[in-house]
């Protein structure tokens, strides 16, 4: 069913329904199924971790801002942005990609925390953590909010300054035309800088532990250098490549083993937000099927992120953040918008089918791995004003345990308190998908709602 998308889903029509019933219609005509639950008590449910309790069932996604001071460490407006969040009520918040690299970042604006900055992260932290759990208790929610830090090596996307110099596990002629790259630039990462990668990942987590985050993420999505060694089937002579399963994997596995040895808290998360389906065809890209000469997007398999997901809970992992795609290769599969970025092309496929295909894979994966596996899903932003009522949908069927949104906390961090309060998102304050965030940050500037943010309109 996943590979079978209807006929209708290839004409690509913007958001256009001025009622819940006009979507569900739309639904019914391109013969996908969304569950739509009016009760949004499911939303308000705690759920429980080892050790951890978390509030309730939304969270905001991590979005760069691209906003840090030129340490690494978070500027003034890296706090407004992350206080506006946190007083919007959500019961997660995960941070944004910092960067594990201090000369290898993908914006010199990214976050990096260092020995030499993190008492301003251990403050960062403290200030976004006081103002969360005011915010929950003046909602009536008894636990505390859960603060995660995405830590990331930029990969393919890194840049020395302001210039590009990707840094990959492969080469791939399409990734690296659409970012205006060559073969001859930056370079192909070596075994033994894999190797020592790892130990720094493991001490970037220590730093976080020590900030005060309740957890990192091992970033292994959309394209960055984890989710393109999870791919890297021509990476040949490779301990990290190939056609094994186990090569492709064993870099993120064994970072999560060696951080599991230094850090023994059991109160602290580790997790990661795991690309489960790249769309990029055989024999690149991770959860597709081995086909020769397939067009984007690729046939559908999960058998190995399945297995990955089975591997990773060995490894004492019970929270995992899913995500598809790759948005700096084309996007509208993990981000479906009415307007592409300036330069961009519309899609043939139906924005409503690309939020069913991440919502439906999230589902499939949730029936096949441990109960106790918490999944957070994506892709709900384009759903604007109506996306609370398909999130308690999905909650109540057991399809996914959190939802997690992205560009609408840009537009509107108060989302999850609007739900709380008054029963819905108001439409007057939801993204609308105009990829003018994504704009800003493919011009290299500080990102976040040009629309519904008057710091943000005087850039665009």
């Amino acid at each position: 069913m996943l590979n079978e998308i209807s006929k209708n889903c290839r004409n690509f029509k913007p958001f256009h329904y001025k009622s819940l019933e006009d979507l569900t219609l739309t639904l019914r005509n391109l013969q996908i199924s969304l569950p739509i639950e009016h009760n949004l008590k499911y939303l308000k449910q705690h759920l429980t971790l080892p050790n951890i309790k978390l509030p309730n069932r939304l969270a905001i996604q991590p979005m760069e801002g691209f906003d840090g001071n030129f340490d690494g460490s978070p500027s003034l407006l890296t706090l407004r942005r992350y206080g506006r969040y946190a007083r919007g009520g959500v019961g997660l918040i995960w941070f944004e990609a910092a960067s594990i690299s201090e000369d290898l970042k993908s914006n010199p604006h990214q976050l990096v925390l260092t020995e030499e900055n993190i008492t301003k992260f251990q403050k960062f932290v403290s200030y976004i953590k006081k103002i969360l759990n005011s915010t929950l208790r003046s909602l009536g929610f008894q636990h505390e909010g859960v603060l995660i830090l995405q830590l990331n090596h930029s990969g393919r996307y890194c840049r020395k300054g302001k210039e590009k110099y990707p840094v990959r596990a492969f080469h791939h002629k399409d990734l690296d035309m659409s970012i205006g790259v060559d073969e001859n630039m930056g370079e192909k990462i070596s075994d033994r800088e894999l190797n020592e990668l790892e130990d720094i990942w493991v001490k970037k987590a220590e730093l976080a532990y020590k900030a005060g985050f309740d957890g990192v993420d091992i970033k292994s999505c959309h394209g960055y250098l984890i989710s393109e060694l999870l791919g890297a089937r021509i990476r040949e002579n490779s301990e990290y490549g190939g056609e094994s399963f186990k090569n492709r994997t064993k870099f993120l596995l064994n970072i999560i083993k060696k951080i599991n040895q230094k850090i023994t808290s059991s109160h602290f998360l580790i997790t990661t937000r795991l690309g489960i389906y790249d769309g990029i065809p055989y024999p690149y890209g991770f959860g597709n099927a081995i086909k020769h000469e397939e067009d984007f997007p690729a046939t559908i398999d999960l058998s190995e992120p399945i297995q990955l997901i089975q591997n990773l809970y060995t490894e004492g992992i019970h929270l995992i953040n899913i995500s598809v795609g790759n948005p700096h290769y084309k996007p509208w599969i993990t981000r479906p918008y009415d307007s592409p970025v300036v330069g961009g092309t519309l899609p043939k496929e139906h924005p409503l089918c690309s939020v069913y295909r991440m919502i439906t894979l999230t589902s499939t994966i949730k029936k096949q791995i441990p109960k106790d596996i918490i999944l957070i899903g994506s892709g709900y932003s384009y759903l604007r004003q109506f996306s609370p009522y398909i999130c308690s949908g999905l909650i109540k069927r057991g399809e996914v345990d959190l939802c997690g949104f992205g560009r609408m906390s840009f537009a509107n961090p108060n989302f999850a308190k609007q739900i709380f309060e008054d029963n819905r998102i108001d439409k007057k304050k939801v993204c609308i998908t105009c990829s003018k965030c994504s704009g800003l940050m493919k011009k290299g500037m500080s990102t976040g709602c040009v629309i519904r943010d008057d710091l943000y309109r005087k850039t665009d």
